[in-house]
């Protein structure tokens, strides 16, 4: 499985989101899908106008050197394919003859896979391919964003769940940065978390801690996962402003209410609105609406909609 800012793929949800993409960005030059059987043939589809494709998705998370090193054989043996299947491939193009040859995956490590790809070009240059236009033959490595515009239609409408993973990562020295810029608001998380914790406890104060702590990771997460899917997915992120804000109201007003003990009243909230997640976003993988939950539950906890006094 690989993580991208778009999801999480594997080898057939990448290629299901491929072949959707390819379908859609290529239809005004006839894009024609290869299935896998009866062969491999070391392309997925191709167009009239000459553009071949073979997506690719590798099974691990690999460093940068291995996975540089993991693209370049699977682009040289794809390659080799067109040699050893030119009959075959001649039957299936036809008239066709290939000038580019598109290698797209979800991400890639090094900028000397490019190179590779230009030498590449030369060799199967040389061997003089009767499905090959020599004159305009070109190996060209992408990337996810190749598969754009048509990108979050595919992923939908490949029942793949959204998973959307923010670029940069909450390191401590951010939620340092926070915390001192956001005073009030830290107060706030320590007097609500003091209600949910023993005051016998003899770890009272390291427990705070960690909660308001957590607070801050889950809100801080949250906000760069809403950056991106505001960006991506604007209806479902105003759907997601409008739920939240319904409920924050009902979460008020049994705060006002409340007979419960706040740890009790705290997980009912969290069910509540995980439930409603998941009813209304059936389309969000299982971790995103855990981590929507949590950075709804710490925005509440900041801003005093959840008030335990």
């Amino acid at each position: 499985m690989i993580k991208t800012e778009f999801g999480t793929f594997d080898g057939n949800k990448w290629e299901s989101v491929s072949q959707l993409c390819f379908k859609n960005n290529f239809r005004e030059e006839s894009y024609q899908e290869i299935k896998a059987t009866p062969g491999d043939f070391g392309i997925e589809g191709f167009t009239r106008t000459g553009k071949v494709f073979q997506c690719y998705c590798p099974n691990e998370h690999y460093s940068t050197n291995d996975l540089y090193e993991n693209h370049r054989d699977k682009i040289t043996k794809d390659l080799k394919k067109l040699k050893t299947y030119e009959t075959q491939l001649k039957n299936i193009l036809g008239t066709t003859k290939i000038k580019k040859w598109y290698f797209v995956t979800p991400i890639y490590a090094k900028n000397d896979i490019v190179q590779h790809c230009s030498q590449k070009k030369e060799e199967v240059k040389s061997w003089n391919l009767s499905i090959i236009d020599n004159n305009d033959f070109e190996v060209i490595f992408e990337d996810i964003s190749f598969l754009h515009p048509f990108l979050n239609t595919a992923i939908e409408n490949s029942k793949i769940k959204i998973d959307v993973i923010p670029e940069t990562q909450i390191e401590s020295v951010d939620k340092l940065k926070w915390k001192d810029s956001k005073i009030s608001l830290i107060e706030n998380s320590q007097n609500k978390n003091t209600h949910r914790l023993s005051s016998s406890a003899t770890n009272f104060d390291s427990n705070l801690d960690k909660l308001v702590d957590i607070n801050v990771q889950n809100y801080l997460e949250g906000n760069n996962i809403l950056i991106k899917w505001k960006e991506d997915y604007p209806l479902d992120y105003e759907n997601f402003l409008n739920i939240t804000s319904v409920i924050e109201s009902e979460i008020e007003e049994r705060c006002i209410t409340n007979t419960k003990e706040p740890s009790v009243l705290y997980e009912e909230f969290r069910i509540l609105l995980k439930s409603e997640l998941q009813n209304s976003f059936k389309n969000l993988a299982p971790q995103m609406i855990s981590k929507l939950t949590n950075w709804a539950l710490a925005d509440w906890i900041f801003r005093c909609p959840i008030n335990f006094e």
